[in-house]
C-alpha cells in the first residue's frame, strides 16, 4: 500500500512538472514595424522588438506583415491572427489596438447606433461629437429629440443638440447609452469619439499606437 502511495505522490510531481514546463499559447494580434501585440496565455502584451514578454516570449523582430517570435527556445515566424499552443483559448479581453496616421491622428472603425462610422479619437473633447450631416446620415432625429444647447469652437458659438446614442461600438468594445453632441453646420469635420465613450475603456499609448481596453 505504501509504494502504492509513494508511486502515485511521484507520478503527481511529475505531471504537475510537465505541466509548469509547458510552452505558452501564442496569438499574434497585431502588426507593426518593429512592435507586436501578442496574447501569451490569455494576456494581451505589446512588445517591441528584442522584448520578452509573459512565458518568457521574445519578440525577435516584427513587420507589417509577421513576426519572429521566440517560445520555449524554438523561433516561428508568425503572421496575424496566427496561433501556437494547444491550449489556446481567444483571450476574454475586449481590446482594440489603432496605430497614428501621418496626420499625427488616432482613427478608427466604428459604428453608432449599428451604422458605420469612422471616428477620430479625442480625449480632449467632453462627448462624442458630429455634425449635421453626419447625424442626418446615421438617422438621428436630434432636432426632436436631442435637447438645445450651445457650444464653443474655433469659429465662435455654434447652436448643437445633446442626444442619447443608444450604442457606439469600437471593434468589441460597446458602449450602450452614450451621451453624444450634435454641432450645427459642418463641425466637426470626422465624428469625434469623445471623453462619454472613452471613460468606459482604459487607454495606453506607446510609440504612436494607442490600445483601447474595456473595463469591467
Amino acid at each position: 500500500m505504501q509504494k502504492r502511495i509513494l508511486s502515485w505522490l511521484l507520478c503527481g510531481g511529475l505531471l504537475c512538472a510537465s505541466a509548469a514546463g509547458a510552452a505558452p499559447d501564442v496569438r499574434v494580434d497585431g502588426l507593426f514595424k518593429g512592435a507586436a501585440v501578442l496574447t501569451i496565455d490569455g494576456q494581451q502584451v505589446m512588445l517591441r522588438d528584442g522584448k520578452t514578454g509573459p512565458g518568457n516570449v521574445r519578440l525577435i523582430s516584427a513587420t507589417s506583415r509577421s513576426a519572429l517570435v521566440e517560445i520555449d527556445g524554438r523561433r516561428h515566424e508568425m503572421t496575424l491572427h496566427m496561433a501556437i499552443g494547444g491550449q489556446y483559448q481567444k483571450p476574454e479581453l475586449k481590446q482594440v489596438v489603432i496605430r497614428k496616421n501621418d496626420n499625427d491622428q488616432y482613427l478608427v472603425n466604428g459604428s453608432i447606433n449599428g451604422q458605420s462610422v469612422k471616428f477620430l479619437v479625442d480625449t480632449g473633447a467632453n462627448t462624442v461629437a458630429m455634425n449635421e450631416m453626419d447625424a442626418r446620415r446615421l438617422g438621428l432625429q436630434y432636432r426632436i429629440d436631442g435637447t438645445e444647447s450651445q457650444v464653443v469652437t474655433a469659429g465662435g458659438v455654434n447652436k448643437s443638440w445633446v442626444v442619447k446614442l443608444e450604442s457606439v461600438k469600437v471593434g468589441e468594445i460597446q458602449v450602450s447609452n452614450v451621451e453624444a453632441v450634435v454641432v450645427q453646420g459642418g463641425y466637426p469635420a470626422q465624428v469625434l469619439l469623445g471623453m462619454t465613450y472613452l471613460n468606459h475603456v482604459k487607454l495606453q499609448e506607446h510609440n504612436s499606437v494607442l490600445m483601447l481596453e474595456k473595463k469591467f
